[in-house]
């Protein structure tokens, strides 16, 4: 699908239009019974720029954090690199159950373990729907928003599921997936904040799959992009309730604080892929809580096909820049700064994207 093809696609504005009606009001009660949170927001951009300065310094304080626990630590300066140190981890004729990640899609890891001979399934219900599709995320957290229940009752007949209602079929991937989580050798998650005082992940849920994702399974890897480092657990606390709140929902459902468990198998896979040299640095403060996308005028038309090949949206071009793909779609950004205005972060993203058209139109003289 294209930009075109999205924009005559009235299930995708729909489906944004729809959350953001559900969403917007939250997250406007959230910042006013919690004032507080411009502060954690504040304290977390700060921190880190801090980290991004000296990046080599915190990850060499984060491997040794995570080792002191027993902990193996893998460390990726590419996409490639990633996939082939995870490919090896996993094996082949595997079964490996995958918690909601954008880093795993920014490397396509699941389609690389599936191309090993691995049965790859993503446990968020969402993600499961996109899988099923063949689709990709349209949203940073609301990845299957576009569909309606009736599509989304085709989609999930592959698996066998079938109900009258959304409860219904919820429930029928309930007990399709428990038979996943059980059988799984490997457990899959991404990393919403780590801190580099202690080696926890913190992740944050609203479906309970993420702990069965990474408790159940023997051998559980952690998939961790640099620019989620912080010095502490208060920072990384404050990192995923600011990520939570500006999305809508606060406090979030689930905290997940991960460790290395007793007798588990801990993989630890620190990610670079663009993210030390990059010009940007400032989207490196970024918590991903996606309000950007669904206040953005272009998106609400096209969805997250207004991107690149994974990130979309205002802070897409910023994070598509940043692994190493200059999207040209950039060009039809409206420029008008709702992203900026609503961003937690304060990203001038507005300026970023500026920045993205001119190197573009540089290097297209330069090739003439």
């Amino acid at each position: 699908m294209n930009v075109y093809d999205a924009i005559n696609r009235p299930s995708i504005k729909e489906g944004i239009l729809r959350s953001l009606r559900n969403l917007s009001d939250a997250v406007r009660k959230n910042i006013e019974n919690h004032p507080y949170l411009f502060d954690f927001a504040d304290e977390v951009k700060k921190a880190r720029l801090d980290v991004a300065e000296n990046y080599d310094y915190w990850i060499d304080k984060a491997v040794r954090t995570l080792e002191e626990k027993g902990v193996q630590v893998h460390q990726a300066r590419n996409a490639d690199e990633a996939r082939k140190i995870a490919g090896e981890i996993v094996g082949e004729g595997k079964t490996v159950v995958k918690a909601k990640s954008m880093v795993s899609e920014e490397i396509h890891l699941r389609e690389y373990l599936e191309k090993l001979g691995n049965e790859v399934w993503e446990t968020d219900l969402g993600e499961l729907i996109v899988q099923l599709a063949g689709d990709k995320p349209m949203h940073m957290v609301i990845p299957a928003l576009h569909y309606s229940e009736e599509e989304v009752g085709r989609i999930l007949q592959k698996i066998g599921v079938k109900g009258k209602n959304a409860e219904e079929m919820a429930r029928g991937v309930r007990k399709f997936m428990r038979k996943k989580f059980l059988e799984a050798d490997v457990g899959i998650s991404g990393c919403n904040a780590f801190s580099a005082e202690t080696g926890r992940i913190f992740l944050i849920e609203n479906e309970g799959n993420i702990r069965l994702s990474t408790s159940l399974p023997e051998t559980y890897i952690a998939l961790i992009s640099i620019d989620k480092i912080l010095p502490s657990d208060e920072l990384a606390l404050k990192s995923v309730l600011v990520q939570s709140a500006f999305f809508g929902t606060f406090p979030p459902a689930y905290i997940n604080i991960n460790e290395k468990a007793t007798e588990q198998i801990m993989h630890a896979i620190l990610i670079d892929n663009g993210r030390k040299n990059t010009p940007y640095r400032e989207q490196l403060s970024c918590v991903k809580c996606g309000r950007c996308q669904l206040e953005c005028p272009v998106f609400q038309l096209a969805g997250n096909i207004w991107g690149g090949d994974v990130y979309g949206g205002p802070m897409g071009m910023g994070w598509s820049a940043v692994t190493g793909e200059m999207v040209e779609l950039c060009f039809l950004s409206t420029l008008c700064g709702k992203c900026m205005e609503v961003c937690p972060m304060s990203i001038d993203m507005p300026g970023i994207i500026r920045s993205l058209r001119k190197r573009i139109l540089e290097q297209d003289i330069r090739q003439q």
